[in-house]
């Protein structure tokens, strides 16, 4: 054989084979997020470019052009415009609109839509609404919808309700957003994209996440006895032979007893990785067709819950929908209408750390539809947080939605205007507040302002892991377990010293902050004990709490003492754990009072180096270690072996470790918020009562009065 041959065989050898691989990768479902398409075709693009810094925060308004009659279409975007609102957004409901019968796409009215929104003066977001497929891929397809942990199949009529793994439903979501992709592929006046809407991982129990469990359970393991031993199969004798017999881990179906935690905890990751995988996808279809200056993201729930939004590593940012008041009282009194008072702050320190921008895609205009209660909001409270969404670093604010709807399910959601499509709501009337507030912050912006370095001195991190969360959920052992309300007792401890705040990953920097806290971090392993050791040796202060460090990465206890893999860090262990029945509660011994406990506490065993800084003062083990600290290093390490309900202990313990290290801090009540953002401070109070914000008598209100009124914001630089 010559060499041209040669060369022509290997060529042609390598073509099939790269043909066949790209074959068989578009016809497989793509379970994990960082395998979808290895061309992220705006990763050199940095996520804060998309967005002008003087700029500050856009504020935008839901519009759906699809549910109102026609000839009123250019009064409402004319008026949307004539408000204030700088673009709006469209299409995630509108498949059925858009592609009516199988592959027949429609655009004309969207085209004309967003023609009149660009007369008007408004840029558009512009929406995959794979959420919703049309009637007819339902009848065609049947199995495109999700089965439920009982068994059933749903059905066209609601929103939600599709397997995200069925291959004909991911077929056809990928022509509708190629459709879309290259029908608005040079149009600039789409600001950005959003792919579907409110992703949330939802359980599916279908023959085709079944199958797709499968394969991801045999990329993970690679061989059938990894995952019996990872999932305990030699327990009830739950092992499985090969990986076509393992079923997905259903306690609607198997209420008599416990299923393995680890087979729970590996379809909770499964499920998130598809969700990943699934908004990733249309993420890379959309970067083959749009304009380099056009963003894409999504709209993820408060803090996601079931879905990981750093699993989605695609987008360019993540997003997310805020809605305060549903029918919670946290604080008493008037609470439940200025709004549960950590969501905001919660989700803004969230999500804006993970690629350095975020937005709010949907806030809550006024009254809802879909809680328990549904109360009026007190009156300012939609304007309060707007300006607390600014402070907490979102790029640009988006309302659900412009008019009250007067038909369907949400026939009870309020709208910036009312029924009557033009009068202003006074959840409307506070949005055209923000605006101008934000005009005037915009005059007022100074681009040369850096952080002052007394809060610098504060930045605190909140190390968090959604594998954690399941885990702990899985087996709370009590049902006064709460992971999110653990958490919250530690982000209000931070929030009461105005200490900026960001939530972190175990592959983030550790150094950037001062101060970092892990509450509950039950799983680690020794990558996470080293990088932890080595923070606090070179200067950090670490604060574990309860739950920390019992279990390895598949939910596995240690065979060894509680809690000893980290002993060389905390320089304790744990004797053991203990629980109170609902009505009863233990007392701990901190400063020389008394604090209630009720949730969990940890009797803890001191060794060399660490000192005891809080005792049980009640039950059997009176006298016993609470709570410890050790130097390290040039860092602390504090252990906090208690949960509680009033998360008092938990504040004034967190507050002594900023006071310990000499860093200067504020006394805020809860309810209380303050932060700092591109040269301003903004304070909110969600509390009944006025609060006189420690302002300098030097510094100049942009904003607001002082002292601070329930419901109100002050701002000031």
């Amino acid at each position: 054989m010559n060499g041209q041959k040669f060369r022509t065989l290997v060529i042609t050898a390598l073509l099939t084979a790269i043909t066949l691989f790209l074959t068989q990768c578009s016809q497989k479902p793509d379970m994990r997020a960082d395998s979808a398409n290895p061309a992220k075709l705006n990763q050199h693009i940095l996520p804060s470019s998309f967005f002008s810094k003087k700029d500050l925060m856009k504020i935008g308004v839901y519009y759906y052009p699809e549910q109102w009659p026609h000839e009123q279409w250019q009064r409402d975007l004319n008026n949307i415009a004539l408000y204030g609102f700088e673009f709006t957004h469209f299409a995630e409901f509108s498949w059925a609109l858009i592609e009516a019968e199988e592959g027949k796409f429609d655009f004309s009215w969207l085209d004309e839509a967003v023609d009149l929104a660009s007369k008007a003066g408004l840029k558009v977001i512009m929406c995959t609404p794979s959420l919703c497929p049309p009637a007819w891929m339902g009848e065609k397809y049947p199995e495109i919808y999700l089965t439920g942990a009982d068994g059933i199949r749903r059905e066209h009529g609601i929103r939600a309700t599709v397997s995200i793994t069925d291959p004909a439903y991911r077929k056809y979501v990928d022509k509708i957003v190629t459709a879309l992709a290259e029908h608005y592929s040079n149009d600039s006046r789409i600001w950005g994209w959003q792919v579907d809407n409110e992703p949330l991982a939802i359980p599916d129990f279908s023959p085709a996440a079944r199958k797709a469990f499968q394969e991801w359970l045999r990329e993970k393991y690679e061989t059938i006895e990894e995952l019996n031993k990872s999932w305990g199969g030699s327990f009830w004798s739950t092992r499985y032979d090969n990986f076509n017999q393992v079923l997905i881990p259903n306690e609607a179906m198997n209420q008599e007893d416990k299923l393995s935690p680890h087979a729970v905890l590996d379809f909770k990751r499964f499920t998130a990785d598809a969700t990943a995988g699934f908004l990733n996808r249309q993420a890379d279809i959309l970067r083959e067709h749009i304009l380099p200056s056009q963003w894409v993201t999504t709209n993820y729930t408060n803090m996601a819950m079931e879905a990981d939004p750093r699993r989605s590593d695609h987008l360019d940012f993540p997003t997310f929908t805020m809605y305060p008041v549903n029918g919670k009282n946290e604080l008493g009194g008037n609470n439940f209408r200025t709004g549960v008072p950590y969501r905001i702050y919660e989700a803004c320190d969230y999500y804006r750390p993970i690629n350095g921008v975020t937005g709010i895609m949907e806030l809550q205009p006024g009254q809802i539809n879909w809680a328990q209660v549904n109360s009026q909001p007190l009156p300012g409270a939609v304007h309060m947080w707007i300006m607390q969404a600014f402070g907490g670093g979102c790029s640009f604010l988006c309302t659900y939605r412009y008019r009250h709807p007067v038909f369907s399910s949400e026939m009870y959601h309020e709208g910036i205007v009312g029924t009557d499509g033009i009068t202003l709501s006074t959840g409307g009337k506070e949005f055209v507040q923000a605006i101008n507030d934000m005009k005037l912050l915009r005059m007022e912006y100074d681009s040369s302002l850096i952080m002052p370095e007394v809060l610098s001195k504060r930045k605190t991190a909140i190390l968090w892991s959604h594998d954690v969360m399941w885990d702990l959920d899985i087996q709370p052992q009590t049902t006064k377990w709460n992971t999110w309300r653990n958490r919250n007792n530690y982000t209000y401890a931070v929030k009461s010293t105005g200490a900026p705040m960001d939530f972190i990953s175990e592959n983030d920097n550790f150094s950037k902050y001062p101060f970092l806290i892990a509450p509950s971090y039950q799983l680690i392993d020794t990558v996470l004990i080293s990088r932890l050791r080595d923070y606090v040796t070179n200067g950090g202060n670490l604060i574990l709490t309860c739950r920390t460090g019992f279990k390895d990465k598949n939910g596995h206890f240690f065979e060894t003492k509680w809690a000893e893999q980290l002993s060389s860090l905390t320089g304790s262990t744990v004797e053991f754990f203990d629980m109170l029945p609902a009505g009863t509660e233990g007392t701990v011994l901190w400063r020389n009072e008394d604090y209630s406990w009720d949730i969990w506490s940890e009797v803890l065993s001191p060794l060399k180096g660490a000192q005891v800084i809080a005792t049980y003062s009640d039950q059997f083990y009176t006298g016993k270690p609470a709570a410890t600290i050790r130097n390290l290093g040039y860092g602390t390490v504090t252990y906090i072996g208690v949960a509680t309900s009033a998360g008092s202990l938990e504040r004034d313990i967190v507050r002594s470790i900023y006071e310990n290290a000499g860093v200067a801090i504020e006394n805020l009540p809860r309810g209380i918020f303050m932060e700092w953002r591109d040269g301003f401070y903004v304070a909110v109070n969600y509390t009944d009562n006025s609060y006189k914000i420690p302002v300098p008598p030097d510094a100049k209100i942009v904003t607001g009065t002082n002292p601070l009124k329930s419901a109100e914001t002050l701002i000031w630089k």
